[in-house]
């Protein structure tokens, strides 16, 4: 197992939900895995590639999952330094829709490479919204949580394999565990993994579960032996649960 990585996220919130554990759960396992954000709220692949080209300085730098500046752009991060995988993903209310990905992605891979060619390219897979999201945007999918999935693992599908990247199957394993795991079916009165507002994470189950298969797939780790707890996570058998049901999907 590689016991340092250095990773650079290209995103918005739903990188944040992402790695806000990351950096804590390798650490538990005495792994140094440096994260680093670029964040700007609902961001698009669109508007990332306006940020590049005309440099502009509306990025948070998330470190590690805390946000340590403003103001930032994206070309001074590239140019600090060696980064070993970076990460991009959509926004989340386009991230069904195929024609929205291009031809900005392929354009920011490529710049991404000039300044970082031996970094290793990935896409976050992001998730379908929660049934009872009342977020606008859900309604371009018929409020149908299962049209949304299967919308967003074709549009990342082709996205990834246009530019040569990994995918980091979250939405897969998200939708796995709402479909074929008793108990989180929020139809049914089961415990739901998003947070109130219906598309973000919850904190702390839902974004330790996302950070979960981010360490997996990028460390090939076990994370049924990781022993990090999140602040404010009290049921400590639904860690336990949630560290076997990562394992179990990727062990299938």
């Amino acid at each position: 197992m590689k016991k340092t990585l250095r990773s650079l996220s290209i995103g918005n919130s739903f990188s944040e939900d992402a790695l806000e554990h990351a950096h804590a759960i390798a650490a538990a396992d005495g792994i140094e895995w440096e994260t680093v954000n670029m964040d700007i709220g609902g961001c698009t692949l669109e508007r990332h590639w306006k940020s590049f080209t005309e440099d502009i300085p509306d990025y948070d730098y998330e470190h590690n999952g805390k946000v340590e500046r403003t103001g930032v752009t994206l070309r001074e991060v590239l140019l600090d330094g060696k980064y070993d995988i970076i990460t991009f993903q959509q926004g989340s209310h386009l991230s069904g829709k195929p024609e929205s990905y291009q031809p900005y992605l392929t354009d920011l891979a490529g710049a991404v490479q000039k300044f970082q060619p031996a970094a290793k390219l990935y896409m976050q897979e992001t998730w379908a919204y929660d049934w009872a999201c009342q977020y606008h945007y859900f309604a371009d999918y018929g409020k149908d949580q299962h049209f949304m999935y299967s919308r967003i693992r074709e549009a990342y599908t082709a996205a990834a394999a246009s530019i040569g990247a990994e995918l980091i199957p979250v939405g897969d394993v998200i939708q796995h565990i709402r479909d074929h795991v008793p108990g989180f079916d929020t139809r049914t009165g089961g415990m739901t993994l998003n947070y109130e507002d219906g598309f973000h994470l919850s904190h702390p189950y839902g974004r330790y579960l996302n950070s979960l298969v981010w360490y997996t797939v990028l460390f090939g780790a076990d994370v049924r032996k990781n022993t990090y707890v999140p602040a404010g996570a009290e049921d400590t058998e639904l860690l336990t649960k949630l560290k076997e049901l990562v394992y179990a999907y990727f062990h299938r």
